[in-house]
């Protein structure tokens, strides 16, 4: 009878080891990512593979593995290419967590339930060197960008390469209209545009003087701002909103989809939400949570975004691929 009990009481113990002997496979593009992930692990014991890349070598990889996806779960910038994996039958759908969402984030909830929205930045803020500009000289709105005094002063993110980016090209194609969106764009070529590749690339520029104004992802442009006094952070009107989304594959199922699920209601618990506010004070943690009675930073907080304008997934998402092909032939070449 003893020896029966330790069996019992050994197999008892190793149960929960089993459960987690397949690790979660995370793909991420998030600067908080790894936090949350090692937060996540020490309060439930389930191991993590995270996988970090950039949001635009991130979907590169998704579209890559196409039918035969390496990924339980995603977690990204930008809702438009989540309806699109959506549209293609790559998500779960029809699970919302358990999580007591603020107003906005039950509007940016989409009604199929394919993707769970976390926090919000902006793009198109305009990080402004003011050691370099007088006043005189700094826009506040996106024909300001277009003066003289801006000639190649002006740097942005290639869209076709920084995932974010995008929404900001769609925002000002939908708040312009197309045609005359375009024309913007084709005069911010003329008066000396500087595109790089990624945020990361573009905050150097502006350091080392080779512009004065820098077009990020809001984050990134408070983050970057810190200590740095002499950096402004002003935001265009409109400006247009960037939802971060989780995901979980369409492949996903039992006890790995329970295990999916744990991670998304814990990114969204207060814990979560604590591991993602400290994990990356200098860019993607200056966000505004979505998760009712969870303040932002405080830089998140005083940023004045003024009009925000979502744009429709159904009508971006499938256009991403033609409008940032567009913007390399005509603004980036």
């Amino acid at each position: 009878m003893i020896r029966r009990i330790r069996i019992w009481a050994c197999a008892a113990l190793l149960a929960p080891l089993a459960a987690h002997a397949t690790p979660l496979t995370v793909y991420a593009a998030m600067g908080y990512d790894q936090a949350a992930v090692d937060a996540f692990t020490r309060a439930t014991g389930i191991a993590v593979n995270l996988v970090h890349l950039s949001t635009g070598p991130l979907l590169a990889r998704v579209q890559a593995e196409g039918a035969r996806p390496q990924w339980d779960v995603l977690w990204f910038d930008g809702n438009l290419a989540m309806h699109q994996f959506a549209s293609e039958h790559r998500l779960a759908c029809g699970w919302t967590p358990q999580v007591r969402y603020s107003a906005q984030g039950r509007a940016l909830q989409p009604s199929d339930h394919c993707y769970v929205p976390v926090g919000v930045t902006y793009t198109g803020a305009m990080l402004v060197d003011t050691a370099r500009l007088p006043a005189a000289a700094r826009p506040h709105g996106w024909a300001d960008l277009l003066a003289p005094a801006l000639r190649g002063k002006v740097g942005m993110d290639n869209p076709a390469i920084s995932g974010p980016t995008y929404p900001l090209v769609a925002g000002v194609l939908q708040a312009m209209g197309d045609a005359a969106g375009k024309r913007y764009f084709d005069s911010l070529k003329r008066n000396g545009l500087r595109v790089y590749p990624t945020n990361s690339v573009t905050l150097r520029a502006l350091q080392f003087g080779q512009i004065d104004v820098a077009l990020v992802q809001s984050s990134a442009a408070l983050g970057f701002a810190r200590g740095r006094p002499q950096l402004q952070v002003l935001m265009p009107q409109p400006t247009t909103l960037l939802p971060s989304d989780l995901a979980i594959g369409a492949q996903v199922r039992g006890a790995q989809l329970k295990q999916a699920r744990r991670f998304i209601e814990f990114v969204l618990s207060p814990q979560g939400q604590r591991a993602l506010q400290h994990g990356d004070p200098a860019a993607d943690s200056n966000y505004v949570p979505l998760v009712a009675g969870v303040a932002p930073l405080p830089a998140a907080a005083a940023l004045h975004a003024g009009r925000a304008v979502a744009l429709s997934p159904t009508q971006w998402g499938p256009r991403e691929g033609a409008v940032d092909s567009w913007f390399t032939t005509h603004v980036v070449r």
